[in-house]
């Protein structure tokens, strides 16, 4: 069966978040959900059971836990020991919070302003998912940011783009006694990096010489154009019993509003308090656990064609961004080419977010929310059509304005 991913589908006034924030002002290329149907077998589950119309305390039985294991299996070839290693979690995003508690026990509390506080400090590589950076924070902590290496990498044609990487140097000389938790997303949201298993396996290292829990957002990990997704909790002995891997259908299903996410925690020890540290969590719905049978276990044939899809909207995207803002006449413009995900990265030259909804009617994220202030981040997780008049859009308000 082939699916129709260029069919427009109108989410005005339906309480989505990304398309009525504004209504109709704007094309919004921003927040990461996206614009397509969620795969026919999530629909089909979730239609039995609300024909059953009975909604009673859920008893999870084994069908999510086998299906999160076949697919890593699948997929990745990774082992995952069934429900001893899962946790399942209301969302990536508490997951990311209350990890930053981590080695609490461990921090003396100190006074600060006459006030008596317990903190831990957690370190990432920015640019880096926003909610990720906050996260610590939220929970009472400290996130120290550091930036990645970034420079300028010609592919074949000779083309120039922005590549990013992380610099251990920099990451080592944050790093305090007070330090508990490296914060890892891969594939890295906005960038667009699919770490390598060598880019991964230094990151464990450096775990190791400082004794940091790694907590790896692998939210995209299904969106991979280029190389292969590695599970972190893979990469070797450290990181299989010092990591929490936290994953969801929520990207390339569309699901981020009936989401199965979970964490994969081979240590025993580990797991024990991450749980005690996520009770508040609480259980799973019903709903969610239906959409995630179906995602991971009845939908690879749609998610290969979703993923094709986006890849030549990526394609698309790469070639005519070449095309109308070339080298010679525009020395500022520069974009990532990428790996992963379906947000492209772009520098127009320190023109943020806010200036093209006012100039082009565009709703791009900025990037100063995931420290990378002058970019921009879009969202090309939509019909092609609508991508082009984006670009249209974008092309005559930078046109115009350089005039």
């Amino acid at each position: 069966m082939t699916f129709d991913f260029d069919k427009e589908i109108n989410r005005l006034n339906t309480s989505s978040y990304k398309w009525d924030l504004y209504g109709d002002k704007y094309i919004p290329l921003w927040v990461a959900d996206t614009d397509f149907e969620v795969p026919p077998a999530v629909t089909d589950r979730l239609q039995k059971l609300v024909d059953k119309k009975v909604y009673g305390y859920l008893l999870t039985g084994n069908g999510i836990y086998d299906a999160i294991t076949d697919w890593f299996k699948r997929e990745y070839g990774a082992e995952v020991k069934g429900k001893p290693w899962i946790k399942i979690i209301p969302g990536i995003v508490p997951a990311l919070a209350v990890a930053s508690n981590l080695g609490l026990e461990e921090i003396e509390p100190a006074k600060v302003d006459g006030k008596w506080q317990q903190q831990t400090e957690s370190v990432t590589a920015v640019p880096n998912y926003s909610a990720l950076i906050e996260a610590p924070e939220t929970a009472g902590n400290i996130m120290k940011q550091v930036q990645m290496k970034c420079e300028l990498r010609a592919d074949e044609s000779g083309y120039e783009y922005e590549y990013y990487s992380l610099d251990f140097d920099a990451l080592q000389a944050a790093v305090t006694d007070k330090t508990k938790v490296l914060y890892l997303c891969n594939p890295n949201n906005p960038v667009g990096r699919v770490y390598s298993y060598e880019e991964l396996k230094q990151v464990s290292e450096f775990a190791k010489k400082n004794n940091l829990i790694v907590v790896s957002d692998e939210a995209h990990c299904e969106v991979v154009y280029e190389g292969k997704h590695i599970p972190f909790f893979t990469v070797d002995e450290y990181a299989h019993e010092n990591s929490i891997s936290l994953y969801s259908n929520g990207k390339l299903c569309n699901l981020p509003d009936l989401i199965m996410a979970f964490a994969v925690i081979p240590n025993e020890e580990l797991r024990t308090k991450f749980e005690k540290l996520s009770y508040a969590f609480g259980e799973e719905h019903v709903m969610n656990v239906e959409a995630g049978i179906a995602s991971y276990a009845e939908s690879d044939e749609w998610k290969k064609q979703m993923v094709a899809y986006l890849k030549a909207n990526r394609d698309y995207l790469d070639a005519e961004l070449k095309k109308r803002f070339p080298k010679d006449k525009y020395p500022e413009f520069k974009m990532t080419h990428l790996e992963g995900t379906y947000l492209l990265w772009l520098d127009f030259g320190n023109i943020n977010s806010q200036w093209f909804m006012d100039n082009a009617g565009v709703f791009m994220s900025d990037g100063s929310f995931f420290g990378g202030t002058g970019h921009v981040r879009l969202n090309f997780a939509t019909r092609r059509e609508l991508l082009a008049e984006a670009l249209d859009k974008i092309e005559k308000a930078v046109k115009t304005d350089k005039i």
